[in-house]
């Protein structure tokens, strides 16, 4: 459903850019109250439901693409995938869906494809053909896709189908636990190689909590799986990484980890949690060895819950990360404080704060990040909840998601290697008739030449949102024709019940958004003028190994020639590309053909030469 036309005609808005917002002071019965440590849900352990209802009164402005009355889209981190832009432009939506209110046995994967601009009808029935949540979808061998959720069993539904948009699904369940293991949950997954046909699997093996068992020591392993031809068969299965074992952890929880897109063979994912080291782990030969990177240590990672601690600064389990053009990692996490009392682990939701750290930056210093003040003054605070002009503060208590007051990070990375930011935090202002703070989709960017953020900007400013709740932002991974596209969870009541009883059950809706790339830029000033004018990207990865890639965004139809040239500048590789039509292009190039050493890369369009270096190890 689009615009009311009657409101753009009363009304005429743009998206409020708050000058220097500073956080909201946060009092003292919001900062020191603790809750238990969040336990991460499954299918089979959805709390018990309240018998009162609200009926969702949904205001009109973007295209609503489906619904739900279950209203968790995940524990802590979003799903990768949730929303994937197909290269002609069309999209693939998912989440979870359920309708019955009582143990939500209808509960599997909400789909829903545009095509040419236009949504298909909002799904009422699942993908699957058992209880099933936490899908992702994924283009799979070529022009197909693939749906990966979970059930909570030994083994978890993955669906495909041979073109993307249409056809019948095919399940298998061929991707099962391994050894003791009583189920597999919360899984994350990406697709990459030629045509897709390799699959890298995250998910943890049930916890003791779920009704599960330890398995090789972990109260919830986190597990790797592989696939090289598209699911039929899995070379790694049930593989726990490299210090991601129980000499250095008592466990992970659900939902603590997030995929980057991967760049050709070089993979990476981020893990946080309240009671593990915040980490990243980066393959640079397609899932065969990984390295792990500390990003913010955790000193009680081994807690059983009976160790008693002081109050710490960890993550709150919300992560997500992101590789540039030239291969370095970007990441966002939320902030949080947590307690072990020797009887119970506690976290604080009333702690506030996206932060930022990419993989050129040491092991992050907990003095600096334990204040947020601190963190604004190291200039690593990317989100927070902001105060506004009329002074408002936060209404207490707020509804509880497991998470903190800023969370949900996501992260895209522009052909120019600008850095977008989008998260949910709570807003100020405009209360519920709870009276309970909305929370909204908030945003900033990064200039890629500059040490500079955008201002914050509320996505949700404005009375065409007022008095909504936005959660649980997906974006699919590039722009097209310069627009984020975006998805979230929105509802008239704040708050979600499966994360928090006190909340009614209430009807949910999936609703589908662009926002311009203009949106964070001043007024006349492009992202293409601001990051650069040569239209030929740095190649990433870089240092190469294997294959190589790099992107040529022509502005109108030219004649492309690549040639690769050594130190001594002899032409040693030459790609006549032809004429090749407007629009963003990506390239390859084998360097495993090349002897290591310093390269450069030439790519002539319609004559005029643009060049970047590479280096081959």
């Amino acid at each position: 459903m689009k615009k009311l036309l009657l409101f753009a005609l009363l009304f005429t808005l743009g998206v409020a850019v708050m000058a220097q917002q500073k956080p909201v002071k946060l009092s003292k019965s919001i900062q020191n109250r603790t809750l238990p440590s969040f336990k991460a849900l499954d299918n089979g352990t959805s709390p018990a439901q309240p018998g009162n209802t609200v009926a969702n009164s949904k205001a009109v402005l973007d295209d609503i693409i489906g619904g739900s009355r279950y209203d968790m889209q995940t524990n802590a981190s979003i799903q990768n995938n949730r929303l994937v832009m197909w290269p002609d432009g069309n999209l693939s939506a998912t989440w979870t869906m359920g309708m019955a209110d009582a143990a939500y046995n209808d509960r599997g994967t909400g789909y829903n494809y545009r095509n040419a601009g236009a949504w298909g009808p909002q799904p009422t029935v699942r993908i699957e053909s058992m209880k099933s949540g936490w899908p992702s979808v994924h283009p799979w061998m070529g022009n197909g896709e693939m749906i990966m959720a979970h059930n909570s069993t030994k083994f978890m539904p993955m669906n495909t189908r041979p073109v993307k948009g249409t056809g019948a699904w095919t399940q298998n369940l061929r991707l099962t636990a391994p050894g003791n293991a009583f189920g597999l949950v919360w899984p994350r997954t990406i697709t990459s190689g030629p045509n897709h046909q390799y699959i890298h699997v995250l998910v943890v093996t049930t916890p003791v909590a779920n009704g599960g068992t330890v398995y090789q020591g972990l109260d919830g392993a986190l597990i790797y799986y592989r696939s090289l031809d598209g699911g039929a068969t899995w070379d790694k299965q049930g593989i726990i990484l490299p210090q991601l074992t129980s000499s250095e952890y008592f466990g992970f929880s659900g939902d603590d980890y997030s995929w980057a897109q991967p760049h050709g063979d070089t993979l990476v994912f981020v893990n946080g949690g309240q009671w593990t080291d915040t980490f990243m782990m980066k393959s640079t030969d397609n899932g065969n060895t990984w390295t792990k990177t500390t990003i913010l240590p955790n000193y009680y990672s081994k807690n059983n819950g009976t160790t008693i601690t002081p109050t710490f600064i960890c993550c709150d389990g919300s992560v997500a990360c992101e590789m540039d053009k030239n291969g370095v990692t970007h990441v966002a996490f939320g902030r949080m404080r947590a307690i072990c009392t020797g009887s119970a682990k506690n976290y604080y939701p009333g702690t506030d704060g996206i932060v930022y750290w990419n993989s050129t930056m040491p092991v992050m210093d907990t003095a600096i990040i334990t204040e947020i003040d601190s963190c604004f003054a190291h200039n690593i605070l990317i989100g927070y909840v902001a105060s506004n002009a009329a002074g408002d503060s936060i209404l207490d208590p707020f509804p509880t998601y497991g998470v903190g007051l800023s969370s949900f990070p996501q992260i895209i990375v522009d052909d120019y290697n600008n850095l977008y930011f989008l998260w949910s935090s709570l807003t100020v202002g405009n209360p519920s008739p709870d009276p309970l703070n909305y929370r909204h989709i908030w945003a900033r960017a990064w200039y890629h030449n500059k040490a500079e953020w955008t201002e914050m900007i509320d996505l949700n400013d404005g009375v065409f949102y007022m008095f909504q709740e936005y959660v649980y932002p997906s974006v699919a991974s590039s722009l097209k024709n310069d627009k984020i596209q975006l998805i979230t969870q929105t509802s008239s009541q704040p708050g979600a019940n499966i994360k928090d009883a006190t909340i009614p059950i209430h009807d949910v809706y999936i609703e589908y958004r662009e926002v311009p790339g203009s949106t964070f830029w001043p007024t006349g000033v492009e992202n293409k003028t601001v990051a650069s004018k040569n239209p030929v990207s740095q190649n990433y990865p870089n240092p190469v190994k294997g294959a190589t890639y790099f992107n040529v965004n022509l502005d109108k139809a030219a004649s492309v020639i690549v040639e690769v040239s050594n130190m001594m500048g002899q032409k040693i590789m030459s790609m006549d590309k032809g004429f090749v039509n407007a629009g963003n292009q990506v390239y390859s190039l084998d360097g495993s053909q090349l002897a290591p050493g310093v390269y450069f890369y030439s790519v002539k369009i319609n004559g005029e030469s643009f060049t970047h270096k590479m280096i081959v190890e």
